[in-house]
């Protein structure tokens, strides 16, 4: 792993200034990108209206191409108070997280399992159609980011960033998350099952 400079010491990572401005700043770039869906959408509208109608077969797949990467952006935008809940559980773990970028594309992060440290949990992000250009695949696959730091539960959900921090994204077991899936329970600790509910994994009853 690449040596990151170590975080502050806090509780959670949401009592740590940096953090919460790191959170803001995200929050700003996402809901930015989600509400600059609109104009984008009158700008396709107005140009199909000033040409000619047999553009139109030409225009169509910009529409659909806008609406996919919209749907992403809101997508971010919604995640945002996930973040803030895994940072309010859990502390910064500075250079906890290996990182390397998969054959599909995807980005995989390697956390080490909190209660049986010889053994590591991968988490993933990317992989799918819009994701390439995401910091967190382009940076990965470059070689420009190997390790990160991590605040969560990898056996369920938690978050990502490079030193500082900064880049936060959320990453997450995908049944932590689909309720069509059952959410793991073996091997893991009551306490560790609490945190990550308040966190906002699904872990199941007691």
């Amino acid at each position: 792993m690449t040596e990151v400079t170590s975080p502050v010491h806090y509780k959670t990572a949401w009592e740590d200034p940096a953090t919460r401005r790191a959170w803001r700043r995200t929050a700003m770039f996402r809901c930015a990108a989600a509400l600059g869906c609109v104009p984008a959408f009158f700008a396709w509208l107005f140009a199909v209206v000033m040409t000619p109608v047999w553009l139109l077969v030409l225009w169509m797949p910009v529409l659909f191409a806008g609406i996919w990467y919209a749907l992403l952006a809101v997508a971010g935008a919604a995640s945002l108070t996930g973040i803030r809940r895994v940072l309010r559980v859990y502390p910064w773990q500075a250079g906890l997280a290996e990182v390397r970028s998969k054959k599909n594309g995807s980005t995989q992060f390697l956390v080490p399992d909190p209660e049986r440290p010889e053994k590591t949990v991968g988490l993933e992000y990317g992989g799918g159609i819009g994701t390439g250009r995401h910091f967190w695949v382009r940076a990965v696959k470059s070689g420009q980011v190997t390790a990160a730091w991590f605040a969560g539960d990898p056996r369920y959900v938690g978050v990502v960033a490079t030193p500082g921090p900064r880049n936060l994204l959320r990453v997450a077991q995908r049944e932590a998350t689909d309720w069509r899936m059952s959410p793991r329970k073996r091997g893991v600790s009551p306490e560790a099952r609490a945190r990550a509910r308040a966190a906002g994994a699904r872990v199941g009853e007691n």
